[in-house]
């Protein structure tokens, strides 16, 4: 039996699913339209709190249906079932000299947003736990305000970031170990606030992460040997901390690391031998620490090494032959320790050399005289030692 429908049933179906259609578009456009104007409403909200510099620099906020067009704001645009669709998905203000807190933006209505940047403002108040709402953002870029208060936990929950900058501000308090559970993230930059407490070891699930900079805060206890997990690490920057114990062994797992700065803090023990592994580094600074004991006769494996730093520290012993084989370094910082012997001439084969300091160590001899040959050299200096000779 022929069971398919009559023509005219067909027809009336038809008409019916596109009408349906219809509706459906117009309704998801007349939505995304109120998603529109509602982010419009709440950034105008916002600015109304900043003064009236900020607000002569937003002068082009105004007309709640066109904030695609305002300045620093950037859209998601599209087409669906022929009617335009537009999100708000980036905020970029950098460098306006703006006031106001980050407490009175309603990030309920800003869901949508991929790149939040306010850095180099005049931002106060604290970053709100609201914030984490914000579950599309790749990039938060607060840095260069006077942000206060603790890092809101749940910005770990913040899962899709790939940029965290919260530097040059006036944080608190410590670290959540909730940040590692952002595991996008490529750099993270904490560095000048007051933060204190230990390092968490949740940071080694960073497994993406590239540049770290936790320097110039109040961070004390053990480097975590789970930073020797972060594979794909080039700089890493804990300076001016008060960071004790040993440096971990784990560090020479770092192998693209070029620039790794560990200096002003309270490092002890000796300079871990298998830092050699590390051929990519340019910059290694260990200055100002409790270090001791030998300089790696292998510190020549760092072949690119360009500025070297272990000065004020307590390395004993001679200064290795091996140092002349840098051949691309330009500052070499060795002052203040208790190294003893001669200077080896092979340090006349840094043709690269413009700042040499050994001052305030034990050296004795005479002054190697190919020293002479460094023409680049713009500092020398040898002053309390045991040294004999003319300087070449």
């Amino acid at each position: 039996m022929d069971m398919h429908p009559p023509p005219k049933m067909l027809a009336s179906l038809t008409i019916t699913i596109l009408i349906m259609v219809m509706a459906t578009s117009v309704a998801l456009a007349s939505s995304d339209a109120v998603v529109l104007e509602g982010q419009a409403r709440a950034l105008l909200v916002w600015k109304d709190s900043p003064d009236n510099q900020s607000q002569q620099a937003l002068r082009s906020w105004g007309n709640t249906s066109t904030p695609c067009n305002w300045r620093g704001i950037s859209c998601n645009t599209g087409v669906q079932q022929h009617q335009h669709w537009a999100v708000i998905s980036g905020i970029s203000l950098r460098g306006m000299r703006l006031r106001g807190a980050l407490e009175s933006l309603n990030f309920s209505a800003l869901r949508t947003l991929a790149r939040l940047d306010l850095s180099n403002n005049l931002l106060a108040g604290s970053i709100p736990p609201s914030i984490e709402v914000l579950g599309e953002l790749h990039a938060l870029l607060l840095q260069g305000n006077q942000i206060r208060g603790s890092i809101p936990l749940g910005l770990g929950n913040l899962t899709k970031l790939h940029s965290l900058m919260l530097h040059e501000n006036e944080l608190s308090g410590e670290i959540p170990s909730q940040i590692g559970n952002m595991s996008s993230l490529v750099t993270l930059n904490l560095s000048s606030n007051h933060l204190v407490g230990h390092i968490p070891c949740q940071i080694g699930h960073m497994k993406h992460l590239v540049a770290l900079d936790l320097s110039s805060n109040d961070l004390f206890g053990k480097i975590p040997s789970s930073i020797g997990g972060l594979t794909e690490l080039t700089s890493l920057y804990l300076y001016s901390n008060k960071l004790s114990g040993q440096i971990p062994r784990e560090l020479g797992y770092l192998l693209n690391l070029k620039d790794l700065q560990l200096g002003i803090n309270a490092l002890s023990g000796s300079v871990p031998r298998n830092l050699h592994n590390l051929t990519k580094l340019t910059v290694l600074i260990l200055r100002g620490n409790k270090l001791s004991g030998l300089i790696p006769q292998k510190i020549d494996y760092l072949s690119n090494l360009q500025y070297l730093s272990l000065r004020e520290n307590i390395l004993s012993g001679s200064i290795p032959n091996s140092i002349g084989n840098l051949t691309k370094l330009t500052n070499l910082y060795l002052k203040s320790n208790q190294l003893s012997s001669q200077i080896p001439r092979e340090l006349g084969y840094l043709a690269n050399l413009e700042w040499l300091s050994l001052r305030n160590n034990s050296l004795t001899g005479p002054i190697p005289n190919n020293l002479g040959n460094l023409t680049k050299l713009t500092t020398l200096d040898f002053g309390q030692n045991q040294l004999s000779g003319p300087i070449p």
